[in-house]
């Protein structure tokens, strides 16, 4: 998916390619963002089919986005068109030219989110996501690609599933709480994925990316009994509803 941000502010373009690559890490989708200081700009560069969606700010200089949208109306009848304002005063003007959206700056998240939804005919779930930040940059994982999360002093080591780590500054009862019932606290500071766990038995909790992690001794039967429990109910919520019967 290849979007065209048209700003003539470096920080908001930035600020809003942060959301978009948020929203592609969550949805599994590979972006492409390109970046625009100018109505006119885009135009040199424009070519039907080579943007999914065209995100325009509404008072640049020079050319403003109704301006430039209408001359992409010109060219492509069914580009989806997205504007940025600091102001709803060219709302109508802005909906004359049929855009999806508008969006007023600075850029929340969530309204970025629906928007988004809405021109790709999906529905994001935020309720499994882990949000974090690493190396200045805002991350989001969903629960099932974490396998394990541990506490490092003031920061939290995340394990994501193809192998990558991630250190973030977080308290470990900070990451617990944005968590759901598929973690399992092994000992203070260790939470894992219980989906990934191959066995529990003695000291230790067995995970499918070969690590071996120890238990809290006192607790290691009432872990063992919550994974087991876990495992079950996973069973059961996939087995045939109504008392269906077998073909």
């Amino acid at each position: 998916m290849h979007i065209a941000i048209v700003d003539d502010l470096d920080s908001d373009r930035l600020m809003l390619e942060t959301i978009l690559r948020e929203y592609g890490t969550v949805n599994g989708l590979d972006l492409n963002v390109s970046h625009f200081d100018s109505g006119e700009a885009l135009l040199r560069d424009y070519a039907k089919y080579r943007y999914s969606l065209v995100i325009l700010d509404i008072y640049m200089k020079g050319m403003s986005g109704v301006e430039t949208a209408k001359i992409l109306r010109e060219k492509d009848d069914d580009l989806p068109i997205l504007f940025l304002s600091t102001s709803g005063e060219y709302t109508f003007e802005a909906f004359s030219v049929f855009a999806v959206g508008y969006l007023k700056k600075p850029c929340v998240k969530e309204e970025v989110f629906r928007v988004l939804d809405h021109v790709l005919h999906r529905k994001t779930d935020l309720s499994d996501i882990f949000n974090f930040t690493y190396s200045k940059r805002n991350y989001s994982l969903r629960f099932s690609e974490i396998i394990m999360l541990e506490s490092q002093g003031n920061y939290i080591l995340i394990t994501a599933l193809g192998g990558e780590t991630y250190r973030t500054r977080m308290t470990f009862s900070q990451a617990e709480s944005m968590l759901d019932r598929r973690f399992l606290t092994l000992v203070k500071g260790v939470i894992v994925n219980m989906d990934y766990i191959i066995r529990i038995e003695d000291r230790n909790c067995y995970m499918q990316n070969g690590m071996t992690l120890p238990l809290h001794l006192k607790k290691k039967k009432e872990l063992r009994e919550t994974w087991l429990n876990y495992k079950f109910a996973k069973i059961r919520a996939a087995a045939p509803q109504g008392g269906e019967e077998p073909c």
